[in-house]
């Protein structure tokens, strides 16, 4: 991070060429929807990618959650439930439907990157049936491919400082892609907020209060315990 450029630097072993593009993407087709910083541009030295992007000021709905009254939460509850309805809009090519990172990548879930074999991409009109057999999901139905951001968590918000926050970018888009619908809210039910910041009792109440006002819910017994058992089954 180089606040007096207003500059931050991702890198790491799991920071990719397809996370730069995916915001690239993102921020031209949902521009003023979907805020998320601005991608400069991107190198690679000695296996690792560099990835610099716009600083943007705030403190994470992580940090700030707690401190927040119940109307200031359902108010960014709301902009999040635009924000997300704008990336699932996103439509691939009716001929090239598929399951995977942008650009028919393999998918980067950090669920899935101890089993490679899974991680596709799938293709054709079965696609998603075809990942719900690799995976071992017993889910019945077709869901339809969505664009999914994939780790929809409270470190990811970003909010602006002071009094009424609102939401200022989404951020970390590494593991976004198309995945089934199901897919979004799943994860972020499962994903544990810090317990620095989150109490068990706000953990809860986040999971089975707030996040329902931000991704539709889906039903238990048909498609989360399923989904549950297959990340459970694998160790993760």
């Amino acid at each position: 991070m180089i606040p007096s450029l207003g500059l931050v630097v991702k890198y790491g072993a799991d920071t990719t060429v397809t996370e730069a593009q995916t915001q690239i993407m993102i921020c031209k087709h949902l521009k003023g929807q979907v805020p998320v910083p601005e991608v400069f541009g991107w190198t690679e030295d000695g296996g690792q990618v560099f990835i610099y992007m716009s600083l943007i000021e705030g403190e994470t709905l992580q940090e700030r959650w707690g401190d927040m009254n119940e109307n200031e939460r359902r108010f960014v509850c709301e902009e999040l439930k635009c924000m997300v309805k704008a990336w699932r809009s996103l439509e691939q090519d009716r001929h090239d439907h598929y399951v995977g990172s942008l650009g028919r990548q393999p998918l980067n879930e950090i669920f899935l990157l101890s089993h490679p074999n899974i991680t596709g991409p799938f293709q054709g009109a079965n696609a998603v049936q075809q990942f719900q057999d690799a995976c071992g999901i017993e889910i019945n139905g077709e869901a339809p491919i969505v664009f999914t951001h994939d780790d929809l968590v409270p470190p990811n918000i970003l909010l602006s400082s002071g009094p009424n926050p609102r939401v200022a970018a989404i951020i970390d888009w590494g593991q976004a892609g198309w995945y089934p619908a199901y897919w979004e809210y799943c994860k972020a039910r499962r994903v544990r907020p810090n317990p620095e910041y989150f109490s068990d009792a706000m953990e809860e109440e986040w999971r089975m209060k707030y996040l329902p006002m931000i991704l539709d819910p889906v039903d238990d017994e048909t498609i989360y315990h399923p989904w549950l058992y297959f990340v459970l089954s694998k160790g993760i």
